[in-house]
């Protein structure tokens, strides 16, 4: 679970105001937040395609996936993929973790994952 949270944490940076696309921001994530202790938390995740980011979003995003090391996607991909409500997400719009270059978890047990269009 410290995986997760660490992975999550690191990926919030890329997301900030991603959630805002939606209609609120989410609270920054932290260590001891439950969903990131127990992903059995999570009560709702929600894909967002980073093309459909307002484009000031979008240029904050694409910013911080530069910055964000390959080791640290990964994780944060394995750490998604033990999310049940993340994978159903997924699954529904034809996805799976792979895709995913951000999150945001906020304070309600929300997740947000945003993810690369398919090419």
């Amino acid at each position: 679970m410290r995986e997760f949270a660490r992975a999550v944490g690191l990926s919030f940076v890329l997301v900030a105001g991603a959630a805002a696309a939606q209609a609120q921001s989410p609270a920054v994530p932290t260590p001891d937040s439950p969903g990131l202790q127990d992903p059995a938390a999570i009560r709702n995740a929600t894909v967002i395609e980073r093309r459909s980011l307002p484009p000031q979003l979008r240029v904050q995003v694409d910013s911080a996936v530069a910055q964000t090391s390959p080791d640290d996607l990964r994780q944060l991909r394995q750490a998604i993929e033990t999310i049940p409500a993340a994978a159903r997400a997924l699954q529904a719009r034809g996805m799976n973790a792979a895709a995913v270059i951000a999150v945001a978890f906020d304070e309600d047990g929300d997740l947000t994952l945003i993810a690369e269009e398919s090419i």
